[in-house]
């Protein structure tokens, strides 16, 4: 682990990087725009990564979904990983002691900095396209927050949002601005304001992505990831019911369909069907075949239900290679499993039971219904042992959990959901070494440079002696 330490420190020490850089307009050189044309085509440049698979974080891509799925999350068996596979990280301490690490935070500010310019610098206003700048400017800067939180912020734990730390928090444009670092309460008052404001404008135009229900389902995750569950579940209820579950051959063309939006989902990267864009989802499905998929994950799918349950063979082949169609993006299902976790942690279990069979109708054929006398046992493989609100796993919010593992596998999901329910610690070993994910790791440090400019922004447990170092 000191190896790993000094490597920290040595990466963070030689960056010259600053989330300060979201205040700085040199890249519009000398011009502001002027126009919500002008500030339409600001916007549609992150928009255009997310199209053409160059973002990593706001949507995501294909080769930072191997990053948080092959490399940080237990679903992959990293000491079988063959040489082709030398690229794939080993585990997060890989992420959090590199400049990938500073990458994010600095891209992720970016995005600020240009929503913060849309928004206090656009003049135009009361015209149809300049609703949909703003509220799209809204929309970008809080999926922003939201994932600077997730990967900056320590899990929420109720009655301490007000104590706990958040993010840096820069709404106006200020080019002098070093700002300290909010609370995480503040941080999610900030995240819902946005999204609230994007609503607010009833944008459904789809070329403008972050539609009024896009930013509805992004809601329904702030709430779920800050457990404010009974917040959560009408939104999640109100998405599943205007984009239903489907299943069998119709499941099978929605998974499998790379570019265009299919099925129920509302958000995707990759649709713009580029050379660039196909070669690194190339790229990712080759260099994923190296690392084999861990009987862990395998053992959620019972032997009598493998040749009836769809996602089996979508996602597995027979030597454990991965074969899913990489998706980034958001789809119905996950206002399912939204639905069912929060039922459960309301108390109200006979309706989350009815949820999650509901999903599994919709994915195994004949399927019969689960009662609460028949839920399968807690898999003694699952490194999860306690729930978000720190209590041990039940029966059957361990189904909850596992259907939500197969649902979601390769879809950047299970590190967060590590994260999200204890922090787990457990170790993998790669070329007779072993690696250690500490709970401490799941939240990332803030880049010393950071440190160095703003006198007084606090670094994140673990990391705050390694720095000094």
């Amino acid at each position: 682990m000191k190896a790993i330490h000094l490597l920290l420190c040595a990466t963070m020490a030689l960056s010259s990087l600053s989330c300060t850089n979201y205040l700085d307009i040199k890249p519009y050189g000398r011009t502001i725009p002027k126009t919500a044309e002008e500030f339409s085509a600001l916007l549609h440049n992150h928009l255009n990564k997310i199209d053409v698979g160059n973002d990593r974080l706001l949507v995501g891509n294909a080769s930072q979904t191997l990053v948080w799925d092959a490399g940080c999350g237990d679903d992959f068996e990293t000491c079988l990983t063959e040489q082709g596979g030398s690229t794939l990280v080993t585990y997060v301490g890989n992420i959090a002691g590199s400049s990938n690490n500073e990458y994010y935070y600095r891209d992720l500010y970016a995005v600020i900095r240009d929503c913060n310019l849309v928004l206090n610098e656009m003049e135009e206003d009361g015209t149809d396209m300049a609703g949909k700048v703003r509220a799209t400017a809204h929309a970008l800067r809080a999926v922003a927050y939201y994932q600077l939180m997730r990967m900056y912020c320590e899990p929420p734990q109720a009655g301490q949002l007000a104590t706990q730390q958040g993010v840096p928090l820069v709404t106006v444009f200020d080019m002098e601005a070093e700002p300290l670092r909010n609370t995480l309460q503040e941080t999610i008052d900030q995240i819902e304001d946005d999204l609230q404001k994007a609503i607010g404008y009833h944008n459904t135009d789809d070329i403008y992505r972050f539609t009024e229900d896009v930013c509805k389902g992004y809601l329904a995750r702030l709430y779920f990831w800050s457990e404010q569950w009974s917040r959560a579940l009408p939104l999640a209820q109100e998405l599943e019911k205007k984009y239903p579950l489907v299943q069998g051959e119709a499941y099978k063309t929605m998974m499998t369909t790379a570019n265009d939006l299919a099925g129920n989902q509302l958000l995707k990267a990759y649709r713009s069907n580029t050379a660039s864009s196909s070669s690194e989802l190339g790229a990712s499905s080759k260099t994923m075949q190296f690392r084999p998929v861990s009987n862990r994950l395998l053992s959620l799918f019972p032997e009598e239900e493998r040749a009836k349950d769809v996602r089996y063979a979508l996602w597995f082949n027979n030597k454990r290679q991965a074969i899913k169609t990489f998706f980034c993006g958001m789809r119905s299902a996950e206002f399912v499993l939204i639905e069912a976790e929060c039922l459960y942690h309301l108390g109200r279990q006979d309706e989350a039971l009815k949820s999650i069979n509901n999903l599994r109708r919709h994915r195994i054929e004949g399927y019969t219904d689960l009662t609460m006398d028949n839920l399968p046992p807690l898999s003694s493989l699952e490194i999860i042992k306690v729930d978000a609100e720190g209590n041990p796993l039940t029966p059957l919010l361990g189904l909850i959990l596992s259907e939500r593992r197969k649902e979601f596998f390769l879809e950047s999901d299970r590190f967060f959901e590590m994260k999200r329910n204890g922090t787990p610690e457990f170790w993998t070993s790669y070329n007779n070494r072993k690696y250690t994910t500490q709970s401490f790791m799941y939240t990332f440090p803030i880049p010393l440079n950071d440190l160095r400019i703003v006198d007084g922004l606090k670094q994140n447990p673990g990391y705050t002696n390694l720095i000094s170092q």
